[in-house]
Parts: structure tokens; C-alpha cells; sequence
């Protein structure tokens, strides 16, 4: 059975190697997934089944701009899990949590060529608000994505004209 948990000190191991089978050369070394623990342990979710962890979430409040918006810096899912709506349920909790401590907005930038989070965010309600094709530098162009968490959710997104470049 798959919980949704908040991560502790003793998964960071797994949570670094789980985080570079996702992510591969974006992953956040282990030193800064451990000290994003010690300042956002609360705001790293986890889906564990039995001791395994199958993917993970991360968004946080933001501090260079008004308390009400947060930044999803990280959703990813063990390869073998996917299709299985772990990330679809890890961002729920992850929002629903933003929304229950007062966040109205979150961000978040997505690689246009991964499409099924594309397709994953934009059915959750965010929508199209920038395009950056310098995003994590040369090379890495990504889709920015906004949700107003107080707005009702809209099936009509195009994100197609973003990603031309």
C-alpha cells in the first residue's frame, strides 16, 4: 500500500538516489537535498510503499515575493511506478497542503518535452505563463506553469505556441 508521507532525516539516502534515477544530471546533490530538509522537512512529501520510496514532491512558500505564492521546485516518480497515479496524488496533497496554509498561487517551470507532466499540471488547473529557453541554462528550456489555487479548474490550456522557439 502507497502512503503519502512527510520525508524524515533516515530517507534522504534514498530520497538523493531516487532523486538522480528521476532527474539525472538535474538533481539536487545531496547536500542540498539534505539542508532543503533542515529548512522544508514539512514541505517534502514523500510516497512510500513499505519502506520504498516511489516518488516525492516539493514545493515550497516563497520568500522574494508575497507570502501567498509558492514555488513547486520538484514532482517526480520512480520510472517503474509511473501511469499509476502516484504523482498525480502526491501534487494533490502537495496543493492541498499550499492551499490549507494560505498560499493563492503556485509556480512551477516544466520541460516541454515531458509531456505527460505536461498533460499532468495542466489537468490540476495551472496554466501557461511564460516560456524560458535558457531555464537551467544552455540548452534547458522549460514551460512555465501558474495556478491560481483559488480558481476554479479550466480544461482549456494551450501550451503549444510556448514551446516554439
Amino acid at each position: 500500500m502507497v502512503t503519502l508521507r512527510s520525508v524524515r532525516l533516515e530517507d534522504l539516502p534514498a530520497l538523493g538516489t531516487l532523486d538522480r534515477n528521476i532527474f539525472g544530471d538535474l538533481a539536487y546533490p545531496y547536500f542540498v537535498l539534505r539542508q532543503i530538509f533542515d529548512v522544508h522537512q514539512e514541505e517534502i512529501l514523500v510516497a512510500d510503499d513499505h519502506g520504498v520510496l516511489l516518488g516525492y514532491s516539493l514545493a515550497v512558500p516563497s520568500t522574494g515575493s508575497p507570502s501567498d505564492l509558492a514555488h513547486y521546485l520538484a514532482l517526480g516518480v520512480r520510472a517503474e511506478d509511473r501511469g499509476r497515479g502516484v504523482g498525480r496524488s502526491l501534487a494533490e496533497e502537495t496543493l492541498s497542503g499550499l492551499r490549507s496554509r494560505g498560499v493563492r498561487s503556485v509556480r512551477l517551470a516544466v520541460d516541454a518535452a515531458n509531456t505527460v507532466a505536461v498533460k499532468l499540471y495542466l489537468s490540476l488547473g495551472f496554466t501557461p505563463a511564460g516560456y524560458e529557453p535558457q531555464y537551467y541554462g544552455e540548452g534547458q528550456p522549460r514551460i512555465v506553469l501558474d495556478l491560481n489555487l483559488l480558481a476554479p479548474r479550466s480544461a482549456n490550456h494551450r501550451v503549444s505556441e510556448l514551446a516554439r522557439e
